[in-house]
């Protein structure tokens, strides 16, 4: 099971990231919470959920995360099996 750290970003970290300060980083917090609960979700204040702040910003939910990265995977497996990736990964 995930924990709470690795599936909720809190202000001190999105000011870290953003390089922002902590007034800042709250709002952007408070901002995103209000998005998902118009969409029905259910929010905690002062925290949002990892992905979503990562897609929000980055465009996509796994910037931090590469081993969730299609190409770095197919790499992984090739080692495994002592091949070699012939194509890249086209990610979606």
């Amino acid at each position: 099971m995930i924990s709470t750290k690795e599936a909720f970003i809190d202000a001190k970290e999105v000011s870290r990231i953003l390089g922002v300060g902590m007034t800042k980083a709250y709002a952007v917090i408070k901002a995103y919470n209000a998005e998902l609960d118009a969409q029905g979700y259910y929010t905690m204040r002062g925290k949002c959920p990892r992905k979503y702040f990562e897609q929000k910003i980055y465009g996509y939910a796994d910037y931090y995360n590469p081993d969730d990265d299609l190409t770095r995977k197919a790499g992984m497996a090739a080692e495994k099996c002592h091949c070699q990736v012939k194509e890249k990964v086209q990610s979606s």
